[in-house]
């Protein structure tokens, strides 16, 4: 089957652990990713950073801003007062309730793009959110804040717009509830990125309930109803790395890594009429 679809497929979380990095770098060498987020602060970040560099004329790699499971480069008071990393759930309210620091934020925003830069050696294709964090209300500004500053050129650094129409998720049936959550929080965040000359992709997918059993029959569903930049995440780590108790979605990384590797996910490419692509040749 001819693939005249191209969709971007992006691995979450580089340099969060050396398993992670190895199943992502494994995948990518073998063209089956196109894009990977680097969580800066992550323990395995700078020792693995050589060897994502050496594949950057095969995917994009962008920064992966982290607010929660990682403490900050940086004391975000407003947080948490004693620079631990906070919750998923802290981020959320203090953010959704206008309790968040801007300034803060946007702070850490410029110590997590620094240390990128700084590490790879150039700024970033993309940033996105560990958990989505970069669409919220007072992060979005601070992110917005860069390029409106010229501190990033929205040509060459692309956004990730978490937002689909909600009949597209309803239509998929994936995680429709929590899918729905996090395209009403990133409600205006494409379009406010498009007025200022961004580049975003159209369509999004990949969210799961991290479920190791049922990743393999979900995935080709992400390859249904794209928009006109579709991006998809996942998460894949090495299964051959030993087990990590502290992650606590460890057996679905390794699952997410055994399809993504196996002939069943071309099989789900072709079926699609999808092909992977950098989101340089989708916008262009």
């Amino acid at each position: 089957m001819k693939r005249d679809r191209a969709i971007v497929l992006c691995a979450d979380d580089f340099g969060l652990s050396r398993g992670i990095d190895d199943g992502i770098l494994a995948l990518a060498a073998r063209g089956r990713l196109t894009a990977t987020g680097c969580m800066v602060a992550g323990p395995a970040f700078a020792a693995d950073a050589g060897a994502v560099t050496a594949l950057a004329d095969r995917i994009d790699i962008g920064l992966h801003f982290a607010l929660t499971d990682l403490a900050p480069l940086g004391p975000i008071p407003s947080l948490d007062a004693e620079g631990r990393a906070a919750s998923l759930g802290r981020v959320l309210s203090r953010s959704l309730t206008g309790r968040i620091d801007y300034e803060e934020i946007a702070a850490e925003i410029g110590r997590q793009l620094d240390r990128f830069r700084a590490v790879i050696g150039r700024d970033p294709d993309f940033i996105d959110g560990h958990q989505h964090v970069h669409v919220l209300p007072g992060v979005r500004r601070a992110l917005f804040s860069l390029y409106d500053r010229g501190v990033l050129d929205g040509r060459r650094t692309w956004l990730r717009d978490c937002r689909e129409a909600p009949a597209a998720i309803w239509a998929r049936g994936v995680e429709a509830p929590k899918t729905l959550f996090i395209a009403m929080l990133a409600a205006g965040f494409g379009r406010a990125a498009r007025a200022r000359g961004i580049t975003v992709n159209a369509g999004f997918g990949g969210i799961t309930a991290f479920d190791p059993a049922r990743f393999a029959a979900t995935f080709p569903h992400f390859l249904e109803r794209l928009g006109t930049r579709p991006l998809v995440m996942c998460h894949p780590a090495d299964p051959a790395a030993a087990a990590d108790p502290s992650d606590p979605i460890d057996r679905a990384r390794r699952a997410e890594y055994a399809h993504l590797a196996s002939e069943a996910f071309e099989r789900d490419l072709a079926a699609a009429g999808v092909r992977l692509a950098r989101m340089g040749e989708i916008a262009a």
